[in-house]
C-alpha cells in the first residue's frame, strides 16, 4: 500500500537548494473543463500549493508516496501508465506510454514481448533514445541495498529470477561502486533485451495484471548515468535525468520545486501528456491546512493543491453551492479506497476468545451503522457504505452483492443480539477493545461505532493511541500485540496500489493468511485455506475474465468467514482555480493531472 497520508513522508533526503540539471447535485467528477484541444491553449505557468510534504525519494526505484508521483507524471514514463480521463472505465486500465502497443503475449501467457516507441529521449547530452537496456537497468536498480522498492511482492512473484537476483544484491555494500558492480555482472533471467528498442519478459505463471503492474513508477526505464550516483542520494537527485514533458530546474526541499520544459521530449512521442503550460511551480510549506490551500486557491495565488485534499468540513459547502472547482475522482462508479473497515482479531484471548466464534463476527456485521460513518467521511459525493470487501469499480466486487443487509445500511441491533445469543452471549458479556487515531474524524467515528455496538449488544473499551502513527507498527502489524489481546477490533483503512485489476494489490494482501507474521496487513490473522487457493488461481489466471470470476469467489468467502466489516468506500477530493482547465482525474497520481491541464486568461 502506498502512502497516502497527507503530510506524511518516509523519508527527507536532502537540505539546502539545489539546482537540477536541466538534463448534478455533486460536481462533475470528469473535471468540469473542456476536454484537451477544445479550446486548448499553451503557455503560462501552474502553481501548486501545500504544506511542507515533499517527495519521499527522488528516484522511481524507491518512490512510494502519491505527491512524488505527481511530480513524476511530469519527468518520468513508463512503458504503460494509466490515461486522464472522464470515464471510469478508460482511467483505471494502463494503455501504452513508452511502448508502441499492448504486449504480445505467448508461452501459454508467460512471455511478454514489448517494443518501444522511437524518438522517446532522455534530456541527456545529447539526447538519447530510451532503449529496451534502460528498461531492464530500471528492474536491476529495484532492489539495490541503499535505498529498495518498497513492494517488491510484485515482482518477486511475477519474474522469472527476480528474487534470485535480488537475494544476492541484499548482500552487497550500499556503495556506489560495488552497486554498479553487481548490476554488471548479474542478470535477471526473466528480463531480456532483443534488440535496442524491444523487451521481453519471462513470467513464472500467467498474470493478468501484468500491465498493471508495469504501470508503476517502480517500473520506469533508467539511465545508465544513474549507475554513477548512489540511488535516492543528492548527488542523484541533482543529475536526474528525465524522458517526459518537464524536467526540474530547481528543488529546494520542502519549500519549491520548479518544472520547465524538457527540450528533448517531442509530442509525437506520447500519447498521454499533452504539455500545454511552459512552467510549473511546487510551492511547499506555504499551506499548513487544507483550508489555507483552498483558500489561496479561491485568491487566484495559486491553481491545484499539491498534498492535501478538500477537508471533509468545508466539503459540504462546496458540493451545495456546485462549485465547478471541486473536482472528485475516481470518475463514475468506482472508488478509490476500502476505508474504514473493521479488523477483527481473530486470536485475541479476550472475551475466552469469542471473536474467533463465526456467529459473534456475524453479529459485528450487523451491528454497525455505515450509513452515519460515511456521513463523517464527507458524505454521499465522497462516500459510500460498502457490503463487501472490494470496493466499486475494482476486480473481485460484486454489483449488488450484500451478505449482511440491514435496513438503510444502518446496523440491525435486533440481528445483532440474535447472533451473540446463538453463540451463547446475553448482551453486555463481551467488552471489545477498540483502539483508535486521535487524528482526523477517527475519533468520531470511533465513537459512532462504540454506540452502535453498545446498541447490538456489545460493551466497547475505546483505546487512544498515541502517538497516532503507532496504530499500525505497536498494534496491528504486531503479532506479539494481537495474540496478547491488546485489541479486538480496529478502524483502519487500505488504499490500493492501483485501481481496475487490482486483487493483488488489494485482496491478497489483506486476505492471505500465509504471509501472516511481522509487519503483516493481514490484521486480524485470517487464514482459510479455501480463500488463499481461490486468490492463486485469480493470480494465475490467463484473462481478466477469469480472474475476475476467482476474485469475486474469493471476496465471498471472506464474508462468508465474516473476516472484517466493509463499512465504506472513498473517493478523493481535491480542488482547483478557475483558470485551470482541463482538470482531469489521474487515478495513479490521486490529484488532477498536471501534465494536460491548460490555462485561461
Amino acid at each position: 500500500m502506498r502512502v497516502k497520508s497527507l503530510g506524511k513522508v518516509l523519508a527527507v533526503l536532502f537540505s539546502g537548494g539545489l539546482v537540477l540539471a536541466a538534463c448534478s447535485s455533486t460536481p462533475s467528477t470528469s473535471g468540469g473543463a473542456s476536454s484537451a484541444g477544445t479550446g486548448a491553449v499553451k503557455g503560462g505557468t501552474l502553481t501548486l500549493v501545500g504544506s511542507a510534504s515533499d517527495v519521499d525519494y527522488f528516484d522511481t526505484a524507491a518512490a512510494y508516496f502519491d505527491v512524488t508521483y505527481t511530480l513524476f507524471r511530469a519527468i518520468t514514463r513508463q512503458l504503460y501508465q494509466y490515461p486522464s480521463a472522464s470515464s471510469s472505465a478508460a482511467e483505471i486500465n494502463p494503455v501504452p506510454d513508452l511502448a508502441t502497443a499492448l504486449p504480445t503475449i505467448t508461452n501459454g501467457g508467460k512471455t511478454y514481448t514489448i517494443h518501444i516507441r522511437q524518438g522517446a529521449k532522455w534530456n541527456s547530452s545529447p539526447p538519447r533514445q530510451v532503449s529496451a537496456s534502460d528498461v531492464l537497468l530500471g528492474f536491476k536498480r529495484l532492489c539495490n541495498p541503499q535505498a529498495p522498492v518498497g513492494a517488491p511482492i510484485y515482482f518477486d512473484a511475477t519474474i522469472v529470477g527476480f528474487k534470485t537476483y535480488c537475494d544476492g544484491f541484499g548482500k552487497v555494500n550500499p556503495t556506489v561502486a560495488d552497486i554498479k558492480n553487481y548490476i554488471q555482472s548479474n542478470n535477471i533471467s526473466g528480463i531480456k533485451v532483443i534488440d535496442p528498442t524491444t523487451v521481453e519478459f519471462d513470467l513464472t505463471q500467467p498474470a493478468s495484471d501484468f500491465v498493471n503492474i508495469l504501470a508503476m513508477t517502480f517500473s520506469s526505464p533508467a539511465p545508465v548515468e544513474d549507475l554513477n550516483y548512489l540511488p535516492a542520494s543528492t548527488d542523484l537527485a541533482t543529475h536526474f535525468l528525465s524522458d517526459g514533458p518537464y524536467t526540474v530546474q530547481s528543488y529546494t526541499p520542502t519549500r519549491s520545486i520548479t518544472l520547465v520544459r524538457n527540450p528533448a521530449w517531442e509530442s509525437s512521442t506520447d500519447p498521454l501528456r499533452h504539455a500545454y503550460v511552459n512552467q510549473i511551480n511546487i510551492d511547499e510549506g506555504v499551506a499548513s491546512s487544507n483550508t489555507a490551500a483552498v483558500q489561496q486557491i479561491q485568491a487566484g495565488t495559486a491553481d491545484i493543491e499539491w498534498d492535501q485534499n478538500v477537508d471533509t468540513a468545508a466539503l459540504a459547502g462546496m458540493i451545495a453551492s456546485h462549485d465547478p472547482n471541486l473536482i472528485i475522482g475516481p470518475n463514475g462508479p468506482s472508488y478509490y479506497s476500502l476505508n474504514p473497515y473493521i479488523s477483527i482479531n481473530m486470536q485475541s484471548p479476550n472475551n475466552g476468545g469469542a471473536l474467533s466464534k463465526l456467529p459473534v463476527r456475524q453479529a459485528l456485521e450487523y451491528a454497525i451503522n455505515k450509513t452515519a460513518d460515511s456521513q463523517i467521511y464527507g458524505g454521499s459525493a465522497i462516500s459510500a457504505p460498502l457490503d463487501q470487501p472490494v470496493p466499486d469499480g475494482q476486480i473481485g466486487n460484486t454489483p449488488g452483492y450484500d451478505p449482511y443487509p440491514t435496513p438503510g445500511h444502518n446496523g440491525d441491533p435486533a440481528k445483532a443480539k440474535a447472533l451473540l445469543a446463538q453463540a451463547g452471549y446475553q448482551p453486555g458479556q463481551i467488552t471489545l477493545k477498540l483502539i483508535y487515531r486521535l487524528t482526523t474524524v477517527h475519533p468520531q467515528v470511533a465513537q459512532n461505532d462504540q454506540a452502535a455496538l453498545q446498541a447490538a449488544g456489545f460493551n466497547v473499551q475505546l483505546v487512544p493511541v498515541t502517538p497516532s502513527n503507532t496504530f499500525y507498527t505497536k498494534y496491528l502489524e504486531n503479532p506479539d500485540a494481537s495474540k496478547a489481546g491488546a485489541w479486538d477490533i480496529a478502524e483502519p483503512g487500505w488504499n490500493p496500489d492501483w485501481l481496475g485489476n487490482n486483487g493483488r494489490a488489494l485482496l491478497e494482501p489483506l486476505f492471505d493468511g500465509r504471509t501472516y507474521g511481522k509487519a503483516t496487513n493481514d490484521y486480524g490473522d485470517y487464514n482459510n485455506p479455501t480463500t488463499n487457493s481461490l486468490m492463486d488461481k485469480a493470480l494465475a489466471a490467463t484473462s481478466l475474465s477469469q480472474a475476475t470470476t476467482y476474485w469475486q469467489q474469493a471476496a465471498k468467502q471472506v464474508m462468508a468467514d465474516a473476516a472484517i466489516v466493509p463499512v465504506g468506500e472513498q473517493k478523493i477530493a481535491v480542488y482547483k482555480s478557475t483558470r485551470v482547465q482541463n482538470a482531469l482525474f489521474n487515478i495513479w497520481t490521486d490529484n488532477i493531472d498536471i501534465t494536460n491541464v491548460w490555462l485561461k486568461g
